[in-house]
């Protein structure tokens, strides 16, 4: 390949698939099983999965794609700046009731990064990125500093830096934006949504994007997120959101925090003039989806996945296990020093029908791999204790045979 990152990259997920823990296949299982998954044969409990609220099995969203596509047909093969399905209107109204700000669909979170931020920033402005900032996220950044915008990274979530470098690039830039996420997708910490909305207050030029998507439907009202569940959208604020996650359905928006800002990119977005469109199937279920989140079952699913959100925390740390963050999100990480640990790990996991997330390079720096898990209503609290005591004995067999420092992997991770 020519490229030693590129190589290194390469032969660790060649790795993961060669011992069996990475590039699976899966199905689920039959009706009356939904809260297990198919590898290899063998029913495997997902923890890797970010179905929160398990709705993707949801009778009524996959009734509303089959009546959607009956109607509609599949796709409508054509820019939405021509012509467009009258259910991306529905899906946008109820969404909006959803998020209570105007939204704007696209077939992917990833397109909507890519139709938002190049419009939204010019040439003269100054982006900061989060360190930890998704990497969607910094792909379309690069598009915004190859159009000439000023762009550097901060250390992640400190306060008291990202405040230093507003206020000296507020001093040659137009406008100075601040680029995070709402749930960081591997370590499961939190977007500062109060200590942000402060800064948003104080600096007339500062602006802030973030992309929740993992933060959706699993908490805040009508499951509209982790950043609105602590603030209301302020109106320097473009707040991005994932549908194929929590919510059980596909696709991705921009929620706005003005219609101004919603014509702006409806009209001139790249991806909604030069690619296909949502599929008709995607609409339906999202219409189906948002029903869902505007009732009052929202809140009991919410409050049944909280209970074992609890549960782990909780456990954790009667069994001293380590959390890379502590934040009681569903996601968690375990950390494990070095790769082959990972590989270790895996195998046990599979073994005793879990399935988890290998965070290993590129995804994570070399010296900051773990296991990832992700709490969801896939789980019982039976299958939550039986996994945290497997990863206590994996824990305890690396510190036995390896010499194993929890204080010493845990140090790679902070400052």
């Amino acid at each position: 390949m020519g490229n030693s990152l590129l190589e290194r990259a390469f032969q660790v997920i060649d790795e993961t698939k060669r011992i069996g823990i990475g590039h699976l296949a899966t199905k689920s299982l039959p009706n009356g099983h939904k809260k297990a998954i198919d590898i290899h044969g063998k029913k495997i409990v997902p923890f890797s999965l970010s179905d929160y609220l398990m709705l993707m099995h949801d009778e009524r969203i996959i009734n509303g794609a089959i009546d959607s596509i009956r109607e509609n047909g599949f796709n409508l093969s054509i820019s939405r700046e021509f012509l467009h399905l009258h259910k991306t209107d529905e899906a946008e109204e109820i969404l909006a009731q959803v998020f209570d700000n105007p939204v704007v669909l696209y077939p992917k979170t990833t397109l909507a990064h890519v139709g938002a931020l190049p419009l939204l920033i010019d040439s003269k402005d100054a982006v900061i990125l989060d360190h930890h900032v998704h990497a969607t996220i910094a792909m379309a950044a690069d598009m915004v500093r190859a159009h000439g915008a000023h762009l550097e990274p901060v250390r992640h979530n400190n306060m008291q830096k990202l405040e230093e470098r507003i206020i000296e690039l507020r001093k040659t830039h137009p406008k100075v934006w601040y680029l995070a996420d709402g749930v960081y997708s591997m370590y499961g910490d939190v977007f500062p949504a109060r200590e942000i909305e402060v800064l948003l207050n104080k600096y007339e030029e500062f602006y802030v994007y973030v992309d929740d998507a993992h933060g959706v439907s699993w908490t805040g009202k009508n499951g509209s997120g982790h950043v609105l569940s602590q603030i209301r959208q302020h109106p320097k604020m473009i707040l991005a959101v994932s549908f194929g996650k929590g919510f059980g359905a596909g696709g991705g928006a921009i929620v706005c925090p003005s219609e101004e800002i919603k014509k702006l990119l409806v009209y001139l977005s790249g991806p909604l003039m030069f690619t296909g469109p949502l599929e008709s199937t995607t609409l339906g279920g999202l219409i189906a989806s948002s029903k869902i989140h505007l009732s009052p079952e929202i809140t009991v699913l919410q409050s049944r996945l909280k209970e074992l959100i609890d549960y782990f925390y909780d456990r954790c740390d009667e069994l001293g296990l380590p959390l890379v963050d502590k934040t009681r999100t569903p996601t968690a990480f375990f950390p494990m020093g070095k790769s082959e640990n990972i590989y270790i790990s895996g195998k046990v996991f599979l073994s005793e029908g879990f399935s988890v997330t290998a965070g290993l390079y590129p995804a994570v720096p070399m010296k900051n791999v773990g296991i990832r898990v992700q709490i969801t209503l896939y789980q019982e609290i039976s299958d939550v204790e039986k996994l945290l005591q497997a990863m206590k004995g994996i824990y305890e067999k690396f510190e036995k045979e390896q010499g194993f420092s929890i204080e010493k992997t845990l140090s790679h991770f902070r400052g």
